[in-house]
């Protein structure tokens, strides 16, 4: 009889121990420093926002960016906004290029050579579905956004971004059932040897 207690007491400590081991936890990366990846020649203030600031590697998020142009700028020359992953120092996966849209919709790449006038401003708009990249869980990475025209004078700004840590949704489960039915089998053990 206080050898089958034993077994239980192991068994139980057993399953305990392995479920314990299911979660599996990573560092995160110390933050790098932010490289220059965008060509930049002029100064404007822009503003990024994403709709999370972590996720799970595949999953997609939403990057909006906004950018005023001063008196004398050319709408037309601020006409694509690239978006992009990024370690600090180098482009992770593809760029994401979109045009840029003033209040009403209007593209800026559709304002020729008008110019923004004397004492006004005007504002751009740009957004993007964004895949997060396959990389180790726990990672923080920016996302970045460059505005100009292709291979031209612009602006840009970034905004971090952390790769979450996954769980393997089957392991859980079938853990999970190991636990409970370990104890399930312990308990129903123990009451057919007391009777």
């Amino acid at each position: 009889m206080a050898n089958n207690k034993r077994r239980i007491v192991a068994v139980m400590v057993l399953a305990l121990l392995l479920a314990g081991f299911i979660n599996t936890a990573y560092a995160q990366e110390d933050e790098e420093e932010h490289g220059i990846l965008c060509e930049v020649e002029r100064d404007r203030e822009m503003s990024l926002s994403l709709s999370q600031s972590s996720g799970l590697p595949g999953s997609t998020i939403t990057a909006e960016m906004s950018v005023t142009l001063i008196e004398g700028d050319r709408p037309r020359g601020w006409r694509d906004a690239g978006f992009a992953w990024t370690d600090g120092h180098s482009i992770i996966g593809e760029w994401v290029i979109v045009g840029v849209v003033d209040g009403e919709g209007n593209p800026f790449a559709g304002y020729g050579t008008w110019s923004v006038p004397a004492g006004e401003t005007l504002t751009g708009y740009a957004s993007a579905i964004l895949t997060v990249p396959d990389v180790e869980p726990g990672t923080t990475l920016q996302v970045i956004v460059c505005v100009g025209h292709p291979h031209g004078p612009g602006d840009m700004h970034w905004y971090d971004f952390t790769v979450e840590p996954f769980m393997v949704v089957p392991e859980t489960l079938f853990g999970g059932i190991g636990v409970v039915a370990a104890l399930l089998g312990a308990t129903l053990l123990y009451a057919r040897r007391s009777n």
